[in-house]
């Protein structure tokens, strides 16, 4: 009986472990405090993350050199004309000049707010290691999902709603 007991315990501890590995795959880092924002505003307001607290939030890396980020582009604003203030939505422009930064927003209709990061550095303590990078902020402000690459109004709102004090706004 103990020699199938000890098999027995050892799948369970690997199933366990695939199991914990598949349900945090993709998920970026464990929780951990989100690094400050820009205080540059390409389109107001300005928002910083104390402004952000008490709700879910996403903060989106992009530039207006980034061919993925213009297919992302039309999905940010029409996620954020979905979300009815049940979370926040802050574009965060990375290692971009402001006239290109602007035709940009003009060009998409963005309505949310815009932040400068022209130099990177935001980007860097942020960890950007692509574009575009999205980073999911749940209520106390720490970082909970990283979404890389261009993303639908799904996959954002999929990657939000368990964060959301009222899930069924969305």
């Amino acid at each position: 009986m103990r020699r199938a007991i000890v098999p027995a315990l050892a799948v369970l501890a690997v199933a366990g472990l695939i199991a914990f590995e598949a349900l945090t795959a993709g998920s970026g880092n464990a929780a951990r405090p989100a690094p400050p924002l820009p205080s540059a505003v390409l389109q107001p307001p300005r928002a910083t993350l104390a402004k952000l607290r008490g709700r879910a939030a996403l903060v989106d890396f992009w530039a207006s050199w980034c061919d993925p980020c213009r297919r992302e582009a039309p999905e940010l604003e029409r996620l954020d004309r979905s979300l009815h203030g049940a979370a926040r939505l802050v574009g965060v422009d990375y290692t971009d000049g402001e006239s290109p930064a602007r035709a940009y927003l003009r060009r998409y209709g963005w309505t949310f707010p815009v932040l400068s990061d022209p130099n990177g550095v935001y980007g860097s303590r942020y960890g950007i290691d692509g574009l575009p990078t999205a980073f999911v902020l749940d209520p106390h402000g720490r970082i909970v999902r990283v979404l890389r690459g261009p993303q639908t109004v799904g996959s954002l709102r999929a990657a939000v709603n368990p964060y959301l004090t009222h899930p069924k706004v969305l």
